[in-house]
């Protein structure tokens, strides 16, 4: 968020609650921040007029009422003053309408563990793979991906892993830092295999994964500035514009320049 005049930041927040490999439930939450950089020719604007692209995908938005407009009958148009956005501030909290829609498109990894209670022992098989439904097809790299798989129901005395986990033996789990994974569409999932020594019979737990991904396009939400929109004394405004165009200001609009990130929040399979 470095480059002269408006700069923004888009992260989102992806939850995922899967049973036997079915996705059963997903939310997405997402923060936009916002800065100005004046540069080395400052514009003079005092405010900008600003869209949210795919407004419609939005169940729930809060814009921060500091320094943030609504345009009267213009849904998803605000007005931003410059002035109060010297450095990042976040400008607007919203959460992705998914009722009633296919989830799944907006869950990028899935997790399936598959499990072997015995007496004294508790096998699982942990598969995690790139989600066939995502509407990003492409390779995709998992930044920090941590996978967790939690034993309940009898504490494990020692556990086998392959490759080698992290294993807690005060909190019955096991966990892998795996760093940045790229997995690709189309391919076999990757596995992950635990084996808990117990003194009696567990109970299958939960498993819990942790990534982030850089420069990713999560929801489709975007932020576009409309250029020539001015307030700071000049009038810049065509008298011959459509004002049913929604440039009733003059200018076109044009994406901001945008910093994306999408990451977990509880992400999570039994």
């Amino acid at each position: 968020m470095t480059q002269a005049g408006l700069n923004s930041s888009i992260v989102e927040t992806v939850s995922a609650w899967f049973e036997q490999g079915q996705l059963q439930r997903a939310t997405v939450i997402g923060e936009i921040a916002l800065a100005y950089n004046q540069g080395a020719f400052p514009s003079g604007n005092r405010t900008e007029n600003i869209r949210l692209e795919n407004f419609h995908i939005l169940e729930k938005v809060a814009p921060n009422p500091t320094f943030i407009g609504q345009t009267p009958n213009r849904p998803g148009e605000y007005t931003v003053e410059l002035s109060s956005i010297p450095r990042t501030a976040v400008a607007f909290k919203y959460q992705v309408h998914l009722e009633g829609m296919d989830s799944s498109v907006q869950v990028p990894l899935l997790i399936k563990p598959t499990w072997k209670v015995e007496t004294r022992q508790t096998s699982v098989i942990l598969s995690y793979s790139l989600n066939p439904a995502f509407h990003i097809q492409q390779p995709i790299t998992f930044t920090s991906l941590t996978l967790v798989i939690h034993l309940e129901g009898a504490r494990a005395s020692g556990c086998q892993s392959k490759p080698t986990g992290d294993f807690s033996r005060e909190k019955s789990l096991i966990l892998w830092k795996l760093d940045d994974v790229t997995l690709r569409p189309g391919e076999q999932p990757q596995k992950l295999l635990a084996r808990f020594a117990t003194e009696y019979e567990a109970k299958p737990g939960r498993v819990e994964a942790q990534w982030d991904i850089t420069g990713m396009r999560g929801s489709g939400l975007g932020v576009s500035h409309l250029d020539g929109s001015s307030t700071s004394g000049f009038d810049a405004s065509d008298p011959f514009a459509d004002e049913s165009s929604g440039n009733a200001g003059g200018g076109n609009w044009r994406e901001v320049s945008s910093a994306r990130r999408l990451i977990s929040g509880t992400y999570t399979a039994t």
